[in-house]
């Protein structure tokens, strides 16, 4: 049977066209579900410490070990291999998220306890929280103990036990505060401030405080407000180290007054 030239040509494009659009389908499908699997939530894949920042904590760790160690956030795998170098120690994770908790609960680490903490603020709202804390004379000075704290930025629902421990050291990396609606690290900061400076015996055992991603704005002011200038001994990409050697300075206050000034 001959086919026409005209009708020829119509089946040819007729068959171009349809191998293009199954073509187009196919590689629409494949990059749609790429980008689903990339777009995942992964519980432990949130902003993990770079190597010279794990390094910085994991040599800290191991000058004091054993000895009592406070992480606020789990949100990293490297969190619990940090836990693991402390044998013989204490360490206690605050985590937000039970999920991450529920994940590492069945590898029952000696010395650890992981339990879940509730945080009220969002980082959107920590500019007004700074403003507030500097006009609140129960936020401008360190309290003899946190649960009398009047300070609405005091993490006081947590276990006795937290509260009755000395910690040598307290890392701060949580909870995630990664937008404006997420939940933000101010009281975190700011408990840690507080449990930081809770031992008698401070110009003889100091307590290291580490704060992750200062390039971030909430966690550099009030690191700066209640940690203080003249305690940061090291800093490693976006990493701060304090050492807290005195409780306070003059007036209860928690920094001198040439720490330095957020406006």
């Amino acid at each position: 049977m001959r086919i026409s030239r005209k009708r020829f040509f119509f089946l040819l494009l007729l068959s171009l066209s349809t191998i293009s659009f199954i073509r187009l389908l196919i590689i629409t499908t494949t990059f749609s579900s790429h980008l689903h699997h990339r777009s995942l939530p992964t519980t432990f894949s949130q902003d993990p410490l770079t190597p010279k920042e794990f390094n910085l904590i994991r040599s800290l760790i191991s000058k004091r070990a054993p000895c009592n160690i406070l992480f606020f956030g789990l949100s990293t795998r490297q969190h619990v291999e940090l836990a693991r170098l402390n044998r013989g120690g204490s360490s206690v994770f605050l985590e937000d998220d039970f999920g991450r908790i529920r994940e590492h609960r069945s590898e029952r680490i000696d010395g650890v306890e992981m339990h879940l903490v509730e945080h009220n603020f969002k980082a959107s709202e920590a500019y007004d929280l700074l403003h507030y804390a500097r006009n609140v004379d129960d936020c401008r000075r360190v309290p003899d103990e946190l649960l009398r704290s009047r300070c609405k930025l005091a993490l006081t629902g947590l276990r006795r036990t937290v509260y009755n421990k000395k910690w040598d050291i307290i890392i701060v990396d949580g909870p995630t505060g990664n937008g404006p609606n997420e939940l933000g690290r101010m009281s975190a900061i700011y408990t840690a401030g507080v449990m930081g400076r809770l031992k008698k015996d401070l110009h003889l055992n100091p307590t290291d405080v580490i704060v992750h991603n200062v390039d971030r704005t909430v966690e550099k002011w009030f690191a700066w407000e209640f940690l203080c200038d003249e305690n940061l001994v090291a800093s490693k990409g976006r990493l701060w180290h304090f050492r807290i050697k005195k409780k306070y300075q003059s007036n209860k206050l928690f920094c001198s007054q040439n720490a330095v000034q957020i406006l």
